[in-house]
């Protein structure tokens, strides 16, 4: 369940600039634009769908599906992008494993952006994508919490990260850390375990691109806020906790190390059914 703050925190990171640049990348690996009906997965407030709005080639007999579980995200989506009269923009209220049943046609492309991590099971959504696509269709996703996402150099400043949160934590809170509190859902993949995902799901996967990304302190901070990294790195902390816990040792951290981006690696996947 996603929280009013963490949807707050994410609309705010989804605004910011590096973010965009992580997302057009992956649209344009995929070549999405070129297709007639395209769903936009997990929507938020609309960030992804004016940029698939920007790439089309032709937005006659277009329809766009921008799908979300919340309906304050979508009705900022709708107010963000406006009336268009030169292609269908439908809005759709559904959680993401519910695509069977919430968008009725079959589709050219559909696109997940950051959020196949939260998804449980997988391969059960990965199911219900195919199925939904044409012969031929795209799927085309990213994500930034797979295991492999922290490059080297970047390793010291997590480590002073954590260690600072955890002292506030203990200090400040009186809390530690349950280690058994770790739920399987949380446990990430590599990368090679989401291709192996999508090819037994009955794809060919046509671009596997991991891109390394210089990160701003605002975006670790609204990460900070992410109910799936707060669970990985303070397992049974509770979120509003773990929060303040981890963003006041980022900005202590930020400012011994004097530094101006820390590094990390997003996936990018686009596959074709076959």
């Amino acid at each position: 369940m996603v929280t009013a703050s963490e949807e707050y925190s994410f609309t705010s990171f989804s605004n910011l600039t590096f973010y965009t640049k992580v997302n057009e990348r992956l649209l344009d690996l995929a070549e999405v634009g070129k297709q007639r009906k395209i769903v936009d997965l997990g929507c938020g407030t609309g960030g992804i769908t004016k940029l698939i709005l920007e790439r089309l080639q032709s937005a006659k007999n277009t329809a766009i599906y921008a799908v979300d579980h919340s309906t304050t995200a979508l009705k900022a989506a709708a107010e963000e992008i406006g009336d268009r009269k030169d292609v269908a923009i439908n809005y759709v209220h559904s959680e993401v494993q519910n695509l069977t049943g919430s968008v009725k046609e079959k589709v050219d492309a559909i696109v997940y952006c950051n959020s196949i991590h939260y998804v449980p099971d997988k391969k059960e959504l990965l199911g219900q994508i195919k199925n939904k696509l044409q012969p031929n269709g795209i799927f085309a996703f990213n994500t930034s919490f797979f295991e492999g996402s922290h490059p080297e150099d970047s390793l010291l400043f997590f480590r002073k990260w954590m260690m600072r949160s955890l002292r506030i934590l203990k200090r400040e809170h009186g809390m530690v850390p349950d280690k058994t509190a770790k739920v399987q859902s949380r446990v990430q993949l590599n990368a090679d375990d989401y291709i192996n995902l999508v090819e037994d799901a009955g794809f060919k996967v046509l671009v596997n691109d991991l891109n390394r990304v210089d990160v701003p302190h605002e975006g670790w901070h609204h990460i900070s806020g992410f109910s799936d990294w707060i669970e990985g790195v303070m397992p049974g902390v509770p979120l509003d906790v773990g929060r303040r816990a981890l963003q006041k040792g980022l900005a202590q951290t930020w400012d011994e190390m004097n530094l101006k981006t820390v590094p990390r690696v997003w996936l990018s996947v686009s596959a074709a059914k076959v």
